[in-house]
């Protein structure tokens, strides 16, 4: 992916000056097209928005997601709906063609249920019930999450055997997954990392795998990682290999209505269709039923995206191409596919239509700008979004945001120092602010890229927050010697994680995490990419996805009110300047950690990013 040659033409009689705006863009499969944007900041906004939409679909409902529960209520309180229930009346009452692509295989679901119901078939329980017969049941590939109660994994086992069998949807209702994202394109995936192959051990390799993932207790798990680590001792080396065997499809995407332009929506998403992924901004700590609201383990921060213009187009483009190479052609899918960008083209007309009809939140309607549709897609060496990265990292001037559910891709803090080294050799002597908001693999379930997380903040001056990391890669440190912050000449960094601000106050702990789920990152008010993209060396290189970037080079932009947004929710407090918001950081976790260690409450929900452990993994 090259950067697009630019052409300026200056006509001085016009005119007495010239803007001239950085090229955030790239040129790729997808080219930018004029788009209608709304930012969909966490889960009750994303989904009832997609629900308004599915409401309202007249000919074709189109997803592909990384994970997909038809229990879930996708609007909670009042009235809830379920999303199967709206897929089946759409099907049913509308004849609307619903598909649904979702990654699925019995390895992944062992650690992190993605399909619950899923392959379900008639079995029989051994319970009897009050007249003495036995009561028929469900049995199903796709096991139950850890949130789901029994009633709501039974609805999807037999939504899906309901779907399976034509009983439900009128025919117009088709449900499929996909494996890994080689499936047969295993010889190119052992082409391009021929340094990492090794046939003798793949048996092996897969084995010890599948026994690491079905322990239960911490001394089973760490002898099977102790066993992977004895094969492989360089955890970058043995990270690459097992990505390599084991990628996913990871992209979330909703077309609607392509066939009338019109009408057509898209939605690039950072969420899955579980019910763990519904939250409201305030991310209380109280959990409460599905129905009613959040019923994940923790608060939720994500984000989502709705759109409209001639980016549905390639959203349409993506979805066609990924189920012709996963369930075979279909005459229906490739009547559309010839319909092009020009004929989805934005109007001001079709976004205001849209903003009328769809439940999108007033502060954040559709708004018109520049956007472009980046993919990762490693069978085709397609590799946009790393290029989207390091393009707008170069650029960044004033501050870079990162809002990402892992920090662990260690050749982006390279291009952001050599960056700033080659402005501060021209004489550029204002610094760049780097915001980082990120779980923390401190907890149990992050551990394995704490590795890579290590060699990022490391990198970036910050081994006082992984002291014991740094300690390990140093071992003539003494044990007890003090880790501080390392000062790098032009860069200004805070490295947070979130919590929630409303805790629950019959927990052990106030201080309660909120799981940043998100794949945000701003570049100075112009630059916005969001989708299903994690910071990482799997979204870069292995795993399929797709995001959305914009250059929102408007005076009055969309990307300001939003970025405002989120600082407002993790912080209490948003400014436009750079410097004001690094000090006031600082404030709030120097503050919040005095309240941590009174056991009160958080003031807000922003923290000082923390992992004490003493043993790191590299296993993602």
């Amino acid at each position: 992916m090259k950067k697009t040659t630019q052409t300026i033409n200056i006509v001085p009689r016009v005119g007495t000056c010239v803007v001239l705006t950085p090229q955030w863009f790239a040129s790729g499969e997808y080219s930018p097209q004029q788009t209608g944007f709304a930012p969909l900041i966490n889960g009750e906004r994303a989904f009832k928005a997609l629900a308004s939409a599915i409401e309202q679909a007249k000919h074709s409902i189109n997803i592909i997601t990384w994970g997909f529960q038809s229990s879930m209520y996708i609007t909670r309180g009042g009235t809830p709906k379920r999303l199967g229930d709206l897929l089946k009346e759409a099907a049913e009452v509308r004849n609307v063609k619903v598909r649904v692509l979702v990654w699925f295989t019995q390895l992944g679901q062992l650690t992190d249920p993605n399909f619950p119901g899923y392959g379900a078939f008639k079995t029989q329980r051994t319970e009897k019930d009050i007249f003495g017969d036995y009561v028929p049941g469900y049995g199903a590939d796709g096991v139950k999450t850890s949130v789901l109660t029994d009633a709501d994994y039974e609805y999807d086992k037999e939504w899906h055997y309901n779907v399976k069998k034509k009983l439900i949807g009128k025919g117009n209702l088709i449900v499929e997954h996909r494996e890994m994202s080689w499936g047969k394109d295993r010889k190119e995936a052992n082409q391009r990392f021929d340094q990492m192959k090794n046939e003798n051990n793949n048996k092996e390799l897969d084995d010890l795998i599948a026994a690491l993932s079905k322990q239960e207790n911490d001394d089973a798990i760490q002898q099977a990682n102790d066993k992977l680590k004895e094969h492989y001792p360089d955890p970058s080396s043995l990270q690459k290999l097992l990505l390599s065997r084991y990628p996913t499809h990871h992209q979330k995407v909703v077309v609607i209505d392509y066939q009338e332009p019109e009408n057509a929506v898209g939605f690039v998403m950072g969420h899955n269709m579980l019910s763990a992924y519904w939250d409201k901004d305030d991310h209380q700590g109280i959990q409460v039923r599905a129905s009613e609201g959040r019923d994940g383990e923790t608060p939720w921060q994500d984000n989502s995206s709705c759109v409209c213009g001639g980016v549905v187009s390639h959203l349409y483009h993506n979805f066609v191409e990924a189920w012709e190479k996963n369930i075979g052609p279909e005459p229906e899918l490739n009547q559309y596919s010839t319909m092009s960008a020009a004929q989805h083209c934005f109007s001001r007309e079709k976004m205001n239509a849209l903003n009328q009809r769809l439940d999108l939140d007033p502060n954040f309607p559709l708004k018109p700008t520049m956007a472009q549709i980046c993919r990762t897609q490693p069978q085709n060496n397609c590799f946009e979004v790393e290029t989207l990265y390091n393009n707008a990292l170069c650029l960044a001037r004033k501050y870079i945001y990162m809002e990402n559910q892992y920090f662990r891709y260690p050749p982006f803090v390279a291009k952001i120092k050599k960056a700033i080294e080659e402005r501060q050799a021209r004489g550029y002597d204002k610094p760049l602010y780097l915001f980082v908001i990120t779980n923390s693999t401190e907890e149990k379930a992050l551990q394995s890229g704490s590795y890579m997380t290590y060699r990022m903040l490391e990198a970036l001056g910050r081994p006082d927050v992984v002291p014991n990391y740094h300690r390990k890669a140093h071992p003539e440190l003494e044990k007890t010697a003090p880790v501080n912050a390392k000062h790098i000449e032009g860069l200004k960094v805070h490295v947070c994680s979130l919590v929630s601000p409303k805790p629950d106050p019959l927990k052990p702990s106030l201080w309660q995490p909120v799981y940043v789920h998100s794949k945000v990152m701003m570049v100075d008010d112009v630059f916005l990419t969001l989708g299903s993209s994690n910071i990482n060396l799997r979204s870069m290189r292995f795993d399929s996805e797709l995001n959305i970037v914009l250059q929102d080079s408007d005076p009055i932009g969309l990307i300001p009110p939003m970025r405002r947004h989120l600082w407002q929710l993790h912080t209490g407090k948003a400014t436009d300047d750079p410097e004001q918001t690094y000090r006031y950081w600082n404030s709030i976790i120097s503050e919040n950690k005095d309240k941590k260690l009174n056991n009160l409450k958080p003031i807000s929900s922003l923290i000082e990013f923390l992992d004490e452990n003493t043993s790191w993994s590299a296993l993602d």
